[in-house]
């Protein structure tokens, strides 16, 4: 899948990602637009993408191993600069490829 390419997923997963993006990186939630660069713009470790997993796996309802989030931003985003790369909209991506597991 491209880089530039998004998927649609169910605007309660796009509004609970921001939320979860807002309480991990403790900036206001208006300030996690969809194209928010969260490594480049809002400082995220490898550290708060688990957290953000973790916080997910509540979300879909269902376990998540940790390392599912490293294979998915290898096949998703290989080669790419993850500092720019890694937005809200590849954390919602993970999610709804996350809860789609789960169904």
């Amino acid at each position: 899948m491209p880089v530039d390419q998004k998927v649609v997923a169910a605007p309660e997963l796009v509004e609970a990602v921001r939320s979860i993006i807002s309480e991990v990186m403790l900036v206001p939630r208006d300030k996690v637009g969809l194209d928010s660069a969260l490594i480049g713009e809002l400082g995220a470790e490898s550290i708060d993408f688990i957290d953000m997993v973790f916080r997910i796996e509540d979300v879909v309802g269902h376990r998540i191993h940790v390392s599912r989030w490293g294979t998915f931003i290898e096949e998703r985003l290989p080669g790419a600069e993850l500092s720019s790369a890694i937005t809200t909209t590849i954390v919602v991506e993970f999610a709804e490829r996350e809860r789609a597991r789960a169904a």
